[in-house]
């Protein structure tokens, strides 16, 4: 797993930093703030550390370099992902996935804990007001790492599952970035608001891309939250251990802390050779159907009887000639959850063409672009 961070409004922040020849722990450098950086980690996550954190300082040119080499290593598992959003009519025809994602990454990516190196790689020495707490949010990372061993959990083969987890981790350590923030005087906090932050994300980027990105650390935040409230320290350790299944279960707190699992079903059928199977979620519904808010197509209320009630879903995706196909199967609460995602969906079948479908107590979707 790359834990990134950027400086794009929408997306995560991150390291601000000129690049410098300098790696030692003189004053002003990041060095010399990564020992009290790791206390505040310390006092405020509950755990030790267990070896102090390497910092790893690099050239404009060698950390771009890492940065496309850790993207291409995961090229692979986007490239099929980006086909399924493709045949969802969320990535529109002529965008190249992997340019936009690229440039997306691109555009802000300054910094990162690597959990195959166990470093923190950055761009130079320097820690200025716009890096501090980005140090502290790439540390609580690193803890992470020696506690829970975030290396080891790389894909479930459910990319719904591991939104999920990716939402746990951005979220504990938005978390401690955040109370590190709090910390600060009024007149740094105003330099970080005018300062430091990024642009917006490049106009060419698929929309989809931007939430997907942006999700773990927008929802991660007060799901980490609702589970300190209500089951402490220990209750927070426990979800690195036996972490969330479904982004339902980060998008409403209280299902994870009732256990509620989402509902295991058969793959639909496919009409050709298939080359993804998977779960597309209540968060991957809530994109495919926004857009019908956003016109008034579909009321806020429909919207949410739709999505909320959802209890678990499995596609298949297959190529048909220069077109991919997607047919998923979902499940939900009840009754009436059901009859609100079928008629959502029917609405998105009536405004897209190329999509389809078929009712039932589970409702199947197909969508072919």
């Amino acid at each position: 797993m790359l834990l990134l961070l950027t400086a794009c409004s929408g997306v995560p922040h991150g390291l601000l930093v000129q690049p410098t020849k300098s790696t030692s722990a003189g004053p002003g450098s990041i060095d010399a703030f990564v020992p009290e950086a790791m206390r505040f980690v310390e006092s405020h996550r509950g755990l030790k550390f267990k070896h102090t954190v390497k910092v790893q300082h690099l050239s404009d040119q060698a950390f771009s370099n890492r940065v496309i080499e850790l993207q291409r290593r995961d090229r692979a598992s986007f490239d099929r992902q980006a086909k399924v959003l493709r045949a969802l009519g969320l990535i529109p025809p002529g965008v190249d996935p992997d340019k936009a994602m690229e440039e997306l990454l691109g555009s802000g990516v300054l910094g990162f804990y690597d959990p195959s190196t166990k470093e923190l790689q950055v761009r130079g020495n320097s820690a200025t007001v716009c890096v501090k707490h980005v140090v502290v949010h790439e540390l609580t990372h690193a803890m992470q790492d020696q506690w829970f061993s975030l290396n080891v959990q790389t894909s479930s083969g459910n990319d719904d599952a591991d939104t999920a987890y990716i939402t746990l981790v951005e979220g504990d350590a938005v978390r401690i970035e955040s109370a590190y923030i709090a910390t600060l005087s009024a007149k740094d906090r105003q330099a970080l608001s005018t300062q430091c932050g990024g642009g917006l994300p490049p106009s060419d980027v698929p929309q989809v891309l931007v939430e997907m990105l942006s999700f773990p650390y927008v929802v991660g935040p007060p799901f980490t939250r609702a589970i300190l409230q209500a089951q402490g320290q220990k209750g927070l350790d426990a979800a690195f251990r036996n972490h969330p299944a479904a982004s339902s279960q980060v998008l409403h707190p209280d299902r994870f802390l009732h256990g509620d699992k989402p509902q295991s079903l058969p793959d639909p059928g496919a009409d050709g050779q298939v080359f993804d199977r998977g779960t597309i979620g209540e968060l991957g519904f809530d994109i495919l159907l926004h857009d019908l808010v956003q016109t008034g197509t579909l009321s806020s209320a429909q919207f949410d009887a739709a999505t909320n009630g959802w209890a678990g879903d499995r596609y298949v995706a297959w190529s048909q000639g220069d077109h991919f196909c997607v047919r998923d199967r979902v499940s939900d609460t009840g009754a009436a959850n059901t009859a609100a995602m079928l008629s959502a969906l029917r609405t998105l079948a009536s405004s897209r063409p190329g999509v389809t479908v078929e009712g039932g107590s589970q409702p199947v979707l197909t969508s072919c672009a």
